[in-house]
């Protein structure tokens, strides 16, 4: 998975073959291991599906960060990660300052602009040029499977969804790709991989419907 040319970031999602991250340890522990990351200090966004951002600035050991979806941070000790199944992964990189920032956002979560929160904290926080922040959104449930009902639906502006067979689907990370254009991003590349339909390879909680959570974790991190 690629996110910019630069070899000075950790970043990645684990697959099914990982095993599953939400309540598993075990789980995460031996993929930063296999991953060498085993050496970082790990920060993890508790999540609720609003647009909390947390900066990670003053942490001596791993931890779970509770009330927040989106973790921001200019150190090379941190690495910041997140849990996903279905939903949208968003990684933030500003060469020019050094800093990350790694979002989970869920329908919620877009609705709140969770994404533009993130760009706000790098610009307050960090000094940031909105112009310079790169942004990718990783594998997740795409609008060839992200059926919604009218309720849901018409939280979002028309232009954002589209209507097959009498059913309405929604482009989560067009949303998102709008909001941050809005602010003056400029790179924003999107992942053409759908964790519905790559079922060897993701966890899709629309798809399976696990009686117990069932995720990838995803993670970002200076070199």
């Amino acid at each position: 998975m690629n996110f910019t040319d630069h070899h000075n970031l950790y970043l990645g999602l684990s697959t099914k073959k990982d095993g599953p991250m939400k309540n598993s340890l075990a789980n995460r522990l031996l993929f930063f291991k296999n991953n060498n990351l085993d050496t970082k200090i790990i920060v993890s966004a508790g999540l609720v599906h609003q647009n909390k951002v947390v900066s990670v600035d003053n942490i001596s050991k791993s931890q779970i960060i509770t009330g927040c979806d989106a973790l921001i941070t200019n150190q090379d000790k941190y690495l910041l990660t997140v849990t996903v199944a279905d939903c949208l992964p968003i990684y933030f990189y500003d060469q020019n300052k050094k800093v990350v920032a790694l979002a989970h956002a869920g329908w919620r979560g877009v609705i709140s602009e969770i994404a533009k929160e993130v760009i706000n904290k790098f610009i307050a926080d960090y000094h940031s040029n909105s112009g310079d922040i790169e942004v990718f959104i990783g594998p997740h449930l795409k609008d060839c499977h992200f059926e919604v009902k009218t309720d849901v639906a018409s939280q979002f502006k028309i232009s954002d969804s589209a209507s097959r067979n009498g059913k309405i689907y929604i482009n989560l990370a067009q949303v998102i790709k709008d909001q941050l254009l809005s602010l003056g991003v400029i790179s924003v590349k999107v992942s053409q991989e759908c964790t519905h339909c790559l079922s060897n390879k993701y966890f899709s909680f629309r798809r399976d419907k696990p009686p117990e959570p069932e995720t990838m974790i995803a993670y970002l991190g200076l070199k």
